[in-house]
């Protein structure tokens, strides 16, 4: 973006001119966007602060005014992700009236359903895990945080599914949980690494099949729901 020009003023409610907060709000958002933009498309390598400010059109030094550090911008990417899926997928598909069974099933197809139709969120999780295991450790706290997460949300819902008698009582949800999420990551790699030769639709219904069969208190009695588009 060189020879950028600088982003426009932002705007408050009503077109007003926007307060000091909605400003810095405003900032805030527009670095965290511009640094999941450079994520997804070329990797941590390139997201370095000058790129980022360049990709955002803002000032220079707003990343270390705003977050502090590089670090703390990255936290605040995988801390946005985290939130737009919560937003997008939980009150989006009403899980709070399906079963414990219905939950897992649902999520799971979502999950990869979205990787095709918002796929930086995904990606970026992906380029960050990747890196935090060798040339970035320093951001492995934050992804640590974002998949104990999806652990935990997998356990509640198994629990859920015992709970309610529609997931068999004898499964170990932890355990489970800790499969169903490496599944989902496994699936995630193979599919930004070879986007036209892997079958994400066969692979989604196979996984929910799998997934129903196992998890089922009536051993594949249900079937599970058609993947969303």
């Amino acid at each position: 973006m060189t020879g950028a020009t600088a982003a426009p003023a932002p705007r408050g409610a009503g077109g007003a001119p926007a307060t000091q907060p909605e400003r810095t709000e405003a900032s805030r958002r527009a670095l965290i966007d511009a640094t999941i933009a450079l994520l997804a498309r070329e990797g941590y390598r390139a997201a370095s602060v000058a790129r980022i400010q360049e990709e955002s059109g803002l000032s220079r030094g707003l990343v270390n005014y705003h977050f502090g550090s590089k670090l703390k911008l990255m936290e605040a990417v995988v801390e946005r992700i985290r939130t737009a899926y919560k937003d997008q997928t939980v009150g989006e598909h009403g899980r709070e009236t399906m079963t414990g069974l219905e939950q897992v099933l649902e999520m799971f197809g979502s999950y990869l359903n979205r990787m095709v139709v918002r796929p930086e969120g995904s990606r970026v999780m992906l380029v960050l895990a990747t890196e935090s295991v060798s040339d970035a450790p320093e951001v492995r706290s934050a992804v640590q945080e974002a998949y104990t997460g999806l652990r935990e949300t997998m356990i509640e819902m198994l629990r859920a599914g015992i709970a309610d008698g529609t997931v068999r009582a004898d499964l170990d949800p932890v355990g489970h949980a800790a499969v169903l999420a490496a599944v989902l990551r496994g699936t995630a790699l193979q599919y930004f690494v070879d986007p036209d030769g892997f079958d994400l639709d066969g692979t989604r219904a196979a996984a929910l099949a799998m997934l129903e069969r196992d998890l089922s208190a009536d051993r594949g009695s249900r079937r599970p729901p058609p993947p969303r588009r």
